[in-house]
């Protein structure tokens, strides 16, 4: 795929899925305004990648990779214990049978 097209295409993606996300919004936005602001956002790209800070430009990709947000409690206080995850899933078990 040539360049243009592929930036073709990506505008075109980010503005069918802004109209999607605001369809159902409060304010529900067209598809013109969506796909105007796509625009906006592929023109600007590289006055964002200029004012990003030093660190974000390495050389090599950096990938960052986070755990879930939902850890109970009860998995925390386990974690790096010998069988933590039957002991978790035995005192998640018990939790649940308490709160009913």
């Amino acid at each position: 795929m040539t360049t243009a097209t592929e930036t073709r295409r990506q505008v075109m993606l980010l503005a069918w899925s802004l109209y999607r996300a605001e369809l159902r919004g409060a304010n529900p936005r067209t598809f013109a305004d969506a796909l105007a602001g796509a625009w906006r956002w592929a023109r600007n790209t590289a006055a964002r990648i200029a004012a990003a800070p030093r660190w974000t430009k390495g050389a090599q990709p950096r990938h960052v990779s986070f755990g879930s947000m939902l850890a109970s409690p009860i998995r925390r206080s386990l974690t790096g214990q010998a069988y933590a995850g039957v002991r978790a899933r035995q005192a998640g078990y018990t939790t649940a049978q308490m709160g009913r």
